[in-house]
Protein backbone atom coordinates (compact mmCIF):
# COMPACT_ATOMS: atom_id res chain seq x y z
CA UNK A 1 0.00 0.00 0.00
CA UNK A 2 1.39 3.42 -0.92
CA UNK A 3 2.21 5.83 1.91
CA UNK A 4 0.07 8.98 2.04
CA UNK A 5 2.37 11.95 2.42
CA UNK A 6 -0.33 14.56 1.88
CA UNK A 7 -0.61 15.49 5.59
CA UNK A 8 3.11 15.76 6.32
CA UNK A 9 3.70 19.09 8.02
CA UNK A 10 0.02 20.09 7.94
CA UNK A 11 -0.29 20.09 11.75
CA UNK A 12 2.12 21.33 14.42
CA UNK A 13 3.37 18.90 17.07
CA UNK A 14 0.92 18.21 19.87
CA UNK A 15 3.17 19.87 22.47
CA UNK A 16 4.42 23.30 21.41
CA UNK A 17 8.06 24.09 21.91
CA UNK A 18 8.63 26.14 25.05
CA UNK A 19 11.67 27.85 26.47
CA UNK A 20 12.47 29.66 29.74
CA UNK A 21 14.22 32.92 28.94
CA UNK A 22 14.91 35.15 31.90
CA UNK A 23 12.32 33.30 33.92
CA UNK A 24 9.52 33.95 31.39
CA UNK A 25 7.85 31.05 29.52
CA UNK A 26 7.38 31.77 25.80
CA UNK A 27 5.29 29.64 23.40
CA UNK A 28 7.13 28.97 20.09
CA UNK A 29 4.40 27.15 18.11
CA UNK A 30 4.81 29.08 14.85
CA UNK A 31 8.55 28.38 14.36
CA UNK A 32 7.86 24.75 15.36
CA UNK A 33 5.29 24.43 12.58
CA UNK A 34 7.76 25.82 10.09
CA UNK A 35 10.35 23.30 11.19
CA UNK A 36 7.90 20.43 10.66
CA UNK A 37 7.02 21.75 7.20
CA UNK A 38 10.70 22.00 6.30
CA UNK A 39 11.39 18.49 7.61
CA UNK A 40 8.44 17.16 5.60
CA UNK A 41 9.69 18.85 2.43
CA UNK A 42 13.19 17.45 2.96
CA UNK A 43 11.75 13.96 3.50
CA UNK A 44 9.76 14.16 0.27
CA UNK A 45 12.81 15.38 -1.63
CA UNK A 46 14.91 12.49 -0.31
CA UNK A 47 12.13 10.03 -1.20
CA UNK A 48 11.98 11.40 -4.75
CA UNK A 49 15.75 11.05 -5.21
CA UNK A 50 15.76 7.51 -3.82
CA UNK A 51 12.82 6.55 -6.08
CA UNK A 52 14.66 7.80 -9.18
CA UNK A 53 17.76 5.82 -8.20
CA UNK A 54 15.78 2.63 -7.53
CA UNK A 55 13.86 2.90 -10.81
CA UNK A 56 17.08 3.50 -12.71
CA UNK A 57 18.78 0.51 -11.16
CA UNK A 58 15.78 -1.77 -11.68
CA UNK A 59 15.85 -1.06 -15.41
CA UNK A 60 19.37 -2.36 -15.73
CA UNK A 61 21.14 -5.63 -15.27
CA UNK A 62 24.79 -6.48 -14.94
CA UNK A 63 26.49 -5.68 -18.24
CA UNK A 64 29.81 -7.23 -17.28
CA UNK A 65 29.10 -10.13 -19.60
CA UNK A 66 29.57 -8.08 -22.75
CA UNK A 67 26.50 -7.00 -24.73
CA UNK A 68 23.96 -4.60 -23.31
CA UNK A 69 21.01 -6.11 -21.48
CA UNK A 70 17.91 -4.67 -19.89
CA UNK A 71 15.60 -6.06 -17.23
CA UNK A 72 11.88 -5.88 -17.98
CA UNK A 73 8.84 -7.02 -16.08
CA UNK A 74 6.16 -8.98 -17.90
CA UNK A 75 3.92 -11.32 -15.95
CA UNK A 76 4.90 -14.47 -17.85
CA UNK A 77 8.12 -13.14 -19.34
CA UNK A 78 10.36 -12.17 -20.83
CA UNK A 79 12.37 -10.82 -17.92
CA UNK A 80 15.50 -9.80 -19.82
CA UNK A 81 16.40 -8.46 -23.25
CA UNK A 82 20.06 -8.87 -24.21
CA UNK A 83 21.32 -7.57 -27.57
CA UNK A 84 17.71 -7.30 -28.69
CA UNK A 85 16.89 -10.93 -27.83
CA UNK A 86 14.28 -11.56 -25.09
CA UNK A 87 14.48 -14.43 -22.59
CA UNK A 88 13.18 -15.56 -19.22
CA UNK A 89 9.68 -17.09 -19.25
CA UNK A 90 7.47 -18.72 -16.67
CA UNK A 91 7.18 -22.50 -16.72
CA UNK A 92 3.49 -22.56 -17.64
CA UNK A 93 1.28 -22.41 -20.73
CA UNK A 94 1.31 -18.62 -20.82
CA UNK A 95 5.10 -18.48 -20.59
CA UNK A 96 5.46 -21.06 -23.36
CA UNK A 97 2.95 -19.20 -25.55
CA UNK A 98 4.81 -15.93 -25.10
CA UNK A 99 8.14 -17.59 -25.84
CA UNK A 100 6.79 -19.07 -29.07
CA UNK A 101 5.54 -15.68 -30.27
CA UNK A 102 8.86 -14.04 -29.39
CA UNK A 103 10.78 -16.71 -31.32
CA UNK A 104 8.83 -15.80 -34.46
CA UNK A 105 9.41 -12.10 -33.93
CA UNK A 106 13.12 -12.57 -33.21
CA UNK A 107 13.58 -14.50 -36.47
CA UNK A 108 12.02 -11.56 -38.33
CA UNK A 109 14.44 -9.14 -36.71
CA UNK A 110 17.43 -11.38 -37.45
CA UNK A 111 16.41 -11.76 -41.10
CA UNK A 112 16.49 -7.95 -41.36
CA UNK A 113 19.94 -7.77 -39.78
CA UNK A 114 18.60 -5.85 -36.77
CA UNK A 115 19.81 -8.50 -34.32
CA UNK A 116 22.42 -11.24 -34.64
CA UNK A 117 21.10 -14.71 -35.36
CA UNK A 118 23.95 -16.10 -33.23
CA UNK A 119 22.38 -14.34 -30.24
CA UNK A 120 18.98 -15.79 -31.15
CA UNK A 121 20.55 -19.23 -31.49
CA UNK A 122 22.28 -19.15 -28.11
CA UNK A 123 19.35 -17.62 -26.23
CA UNK A 124 16.12 -18.97 -27.75
CA UNK A 125 16.98 -22.24 -29.51
CA UNK A 126 17.43 -25.72 -28.04
CA UNK A 127 20.81 -27.38 -28.09
CA UNK A 128 19.75 -29.78 -30.87
CA UNK A 129 17.18 -28.03 -33.13
CA UNK A 130 15.20 -29.98 -35.69
CA UNK A 131 15.96 -29.89 -39.40
CA UNK A 132 13.33 -27.28 -40.35
CA UNK A 133 14.29 -24.90 -37.57
CA UNK A 134 18.01 -25.38 -38.31
CA UNK A 135 17.31 -24.41 -41.92
CA UNK A 136 15.57 -21.21 -40.80
CA UNK A 137 18.53 -20.37 -38.58
CA UNK A 138 20.89 -20.76 -41.52
CA UNK A 139 18.69 -18.62 -43.79
CA UNK A 140 18.54 -15.82 -41.24
CA UNK A 141 22.25 -15.74 -40.40
CA UNK A 142 24.83 -13.13 -41.40
CA UNK A 143 22.31 -10.63 -42.72
CA UNK A 144 23.16 -6.99 -43.36
CA UNK A 145 20.78 -4.53 -41.75
CA UNK A 146 17.88 -3.71 -44.06
CA UNK A 147 15.99 -0.44 -44.34
CA UNK A 148 12.80 -2.43 -44.94
CA UNK A 149 10.49 -3.16 -42.03
CA UNK A 150 8.91 -6.54 -41.30
CA UNK A 151 6.81 -7.14 -38.20
CA UNK A 152 4.93 -10.29 -37.21
CA UNK A 153 1.92 -9.85 -34.94
CA UNK A 154 0.19 -12.80 -33.24
CA UNK A 155 -3.51 -12.94 -34.06
CA UNK A 156 -4.26 -16.18 -32.20
CA UNK A 157 -2.27 -18.73 -30.21
CA UNK A 158 -3.30 -22.30 -29.44
CA UNK A 159 -1.51 -24.65 -27.02
CA UNK A 160 -1.79 -28.08 -28.60
CA UNK A 161 -0.01 -29.88 -25.76
CA UNK A 162 1.82 -28.91 -22.61
CA UNK A 163 3.92 -30.42 -19.85
CA UNK A 164 6.53 -28.96 -17.54
CA UNK A 165 9.25 -30.07 -19.98
CA UNK A 166 7.73 -29.59 -23.44
CA UNK A 167 5.02 -27.65 -25.24
CA UNK A 168 3.51 -27.53 -28.71
CA UNK A 169 2.29 -24.07 -29.69
CA UNK A 170 0.44 -22.98 -32.83
CA UNK A 171 0.68 -19.28 -33.75
CA UNK A 172 -1.61 -17.74 -36.37
CA UNK A 173 -0.02 -14.45 -37.30
CA UNK A 174 -0.03 -11.54 -39.70
CA UNK A 175 3.28 -10.28 -41.07
CA UNK A 176 3.36 -6.74 -42.40
CA UNK A 177 6.22 -5.65 -44.64
CA UNK A 178 7.10 -2.13 -45.73
CA UNK A 179 9.71 -1.67 -48.44
CA UNK A 180 11.06 0.96 -50.79
CA UNK A 181 10.58 -0.20 -54.39
CA UNK A 182 13.99 -0.14 -56.08
CA UNK A 183 15.07 2.86 -53.98
CA UNK A 184 12.63 5.10 -55.85
CA UNK A 185 11.01 6.55 -52.75
CA UNK A 186 7.77 4.72 -53.52
CA UNK A 187 6.78 2.64 -50.51
CA UNK A 188 4.96 -0.67 -50.81
CA UNK A 189 3.17 -2.41 -47.94
CA UNK A 190 2.16 -6.06 -48.02
CA UNK A 191 0.61 -8.45 -45.51
CA UNK A 192 0.79 -12.21 -45.16
CA UNK A 193 -1.24 -14.51 -42.93
CA UNK A 194 0.48 -17.70 -41.83
CA UNK A 195 0.44 -20.44 -39.20
CA UNK A 196 3.56 -21.67 -37.45
CA UNK A 197 3.65 -24.73 -35.19
CA UNK A 198 6.50 -24.41 -32.71
CA UNK A 199 7.86 -27.19 -30.48
CA UNK A 200 9.38 -25.92 -27.25
CA UNK A 201 11.44 -27.67 -24.57
CA UNK A 202 12.35 -26.48 -21.08
CA UNK A 203 16.13 -26.28 -21.16
CA UNK A 204 18.66 -24.38 -19.04
CA UNK A 205 15.87 -22.80 -17.03
CA UNK A 206 13.91 -21.36 -19.95
CA UNK A 207 11.70 -22.25 -22.92
CA UNK A 208 13.73 -23.02 -26.06
CA UNK A 209 12.48 -23.66 -29.59
CA UNK A 210 13.17 -27.24 -30.65
CA UNK A 211 11.56 -27.25 -34.11
CA UNK A 212 8.80 -25.66 -36.16
CA UNK A 213 6.69 -26.03 -39.26
CA UNK A 214 5.36 -23.12 -41.29
CA UNK A 215 2.49 -22.76 -43.73
CA UNK A 216 0.67 -19.83 -45.27
CA UNK A 217 -2.91 -19.06 -44.28
CA UNK A 218 -5.62 -19.20 -43.45
CA UNK A 219 -6.73 -15.70 -44.44
CA UNK A 220 -9.22 -14.07 -42.05
CA UNK A 221 -12.10 -14.54 -44.50
CA UNK A 222 -11.32 -18.26 -44.62
CA UNK A 223 -11.05 -18.66 -40.85
CA UNK A 224 -14.50 -17.56 -39.72
CA UNK A 225 -15.69 -21.13 -39.11
CA UNK A 226 -12.57 -23.25 -38.55
CA UNK A 227 -12.68 -27.00 -38.80
CA UNK A 228 -12.65 -29.05 -35.62
CA UNK A 229 -9.10 -30.26 -36.28
CA UNK A 230 -7.84 -26.74 -36.96
CA UNK A 231 -5.70 -24.97 -34.36
CA UNK A 232 -8.16 -22.08 -34.62
CA UNK A 233 -10.95 -24.44 -33.64
CA UNK A 234 -9.31 -25.25 -30.31
CA UNK A 235 -9.12 -23.14 -27.17
CA UNK A 236 -7.14 -19.99 -27.92
CA UNK A 237 -4.82 -18.31 -25.45
CA UNK A 238 -6.02 -14.86 -24.39
CA UNK A 239 -4.36 -11.82 -22.87
CA UNK A 240 -1.46 -10.79 -25.09
CA UNK A 241 0.47 -7.56 -24.84
CA UNK A 242 3.05 -6.45 -27.40
CA UNK A 243 6.04 -4.23 -26.66
CA UNK A 244 8.79 -2.81 -28.83
CA UNK A 245 12.46 -3.65 -28.59
CA UNK A 246 14.38 -1.03 -30.52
Amino acid sequence: MAIDYRNVGSEPPSSPNTENVGGDRHTDSTPGSRRWIILGAVALAILAVVSVIVVGLSGRSDNSGGGGSDAIRAVHGPTTVSNGVPSGYTRDTQGASTAAVNVLQAFDQASQGRIDMNDVRSTMIAADPGAELAREIELGSNRDESSDVMNTLPAAVHVSSFSADAAQISVWSMTTTQSDINNTGTVAVSTLWATTDISLVWQDGDWKAKDWSYRQGPRPEDASYPAADSALGGQLTAGYYTFYID
